[in-house]
């Protein structure tokens, strides 16, 4: 059979048949023309970006404010100029609180006119808050003490303690030693001087309050009160349980023990104030005043009554001796129902433990303890011997 197709070899173009079929040949022509161009657009990307994937394309860095980095350079270097200026001139809190500055003539003057190392202040002169209102100079106050000091008729010099108040401020008249005299701007240690005294100020304050002073007791309310005040500003009482107890003695005890005392042994403030009196005293006086009052306080009106002189100082009791007579507070206490008369002879007896001289008990009373219906009232009544000498060995 004749082929009768024709080749369009130009219309068709390679590879094509009449009736539009590819010729094989064809096919591996266009394969390999692929393979070429492939390689080639791999040849390209290498030399473009090297081997690998190609990388992204670095981001423009911002641009820097260099106007404000400028600024604040300038301002940092402004600031430590200023420092640098201000070292040595620091300004002074207390300075706003003073109100005059006092110069070697005794003269108000300015600030500057007074050399450092010469401003000095007086602890005495403080304000109620503690603030600082008057600087002098110290060459001023060394001349007014030792004018102070000096004798007009003699002309001889007496020099005070440094701890004497025996000067007074010029300007507020207020007493000062020459502990007082302290470098201005105060210090750090000064400044905890000035903490204490302002602690004091209020511990002082509240002294009339707790110190229950009773009616018409005139010498009380001007000696006790006083007392205890300068104790405060001496730095002798520092607590207000210091000041309660205190005023524990002085209700139970009364104003001639706490101020005169036993003449020979001293009042009971410094009995107090150099630590005589222990906690089983305290003790003694809170849990049974009653017993403690019938005993030691020479003012109260009835029998039996005694002078201080005659008596054991309470401070001196041992803590046994405490312990016996507290336990009469049940019998002869105002709440105990027993007889009038019953109360009298507990007292009575009581008081020859404390006694300072040799007891003489009379014999009826050693009867009336006898014939006691309440046996252990009786047998504990009859043991007062035995603890006067107690008493009275501790004591001597």
């Amino acid at each position: 059979m004749a082929d009768n197709r024709v080749r369009l070899y130009g219309q068709n173009g390679p590879g094509l048949t009449r009736n539009y079929a590819y010729n094989s040949n064809s096919n591996s022509e266009r394969r390999r023309n692929r393979e070429r161009l492939a390689l080639d657009m791999n040849n390209i990307t290498h030399e473009l970006y090297g081997r690998g994937t190609p990388a992204s394309p670095v981001r423009k860095p911002k641009a820097v404010n260099v106007s404000k980095y400028e600024k604040m350079l300038k301002n940092l270097e402004n600031k430590n100029k200023n420092n640098n200026n201000n070292k040595n001139n620091k300004p002074n809190n207390e300075n706003k609180n003073v109100v005059s500055w006092l110069n070697k003539g005794m003269a108000e003057s300015k600030k500057s006119k007074i050399p450092k190392n010469k401003r000095v202040f007086l602890l005495t002169d403080l304000t109620r808050n503690g603030k600082i209102k008057h600087v002098w100079d110290r060459r001023f106050l060394n001349k007014f003490i030792e004018s102070a000091e000096t004798l007009p008729v003699s002309r001889r010099r007496e020099v005070r303690e440094n701890n004497d108040p025996f000067f007074a401020s010029p300007l507020t008249r207020n007493k000062f030693s020459k502990n007082d005299i302290k470098a201005y701007p105060p210090t750090n240690a000064t400044k905890g001087i000035i903490k204490q005294i302002m602690n004091r100020r209020v511990l002082e304050s509240k002294v009339n309050k707790i110190m229950k002073i009773k009616n018409k007791d005139y010498l009380a309310q001007s000696n006790i009160l006083e007392t205890i005040k300068r104790g405060i500003r001496k730095g002798d009482i520092t607590t207000e349980k210091q000041i309660k107890e205190l005023a524990l003695i002085y209700e139970v005890t009364g104003r001639e023990l706490l101020i005169s005392g036993h003449k020979k042994d001293g009042d009971y403030y410094t009995a107090y104030v150099k630590g005589k009196f222990k906690p089983h005293h305290i003790k003694f006086m809170k849990d049974t005043p009653y017993i403690a009052s019938k005993l030691y306080d020479t003012t109260r009106q009835g029998e039996p009554r005694a002078p201080a002189r005659a008596i054991v100082p309470l401070y001196k009791l041992p803590s046994s001796a405490v312990k016996y007579l507290s336990g009469f507070d049940k019998y002869a206490s105002g709440e105990s129902p027993v007889a009038r008369n019953t109360l009298t002879l507990i007292i009575s007896v009581l008081r020859q433990v404390v006694k300072v001289g040799y007891v003489t008990m009379a014999e009826n009373v050693a009867l009336r303890i006898m014939g006691l219906p309440n046996s252990n009232l009786r047998n504990k009544l009859g043991e007062y011997y035995e603890w006067y000498e107690l008493v009275r060995n501790a004591s001597s």
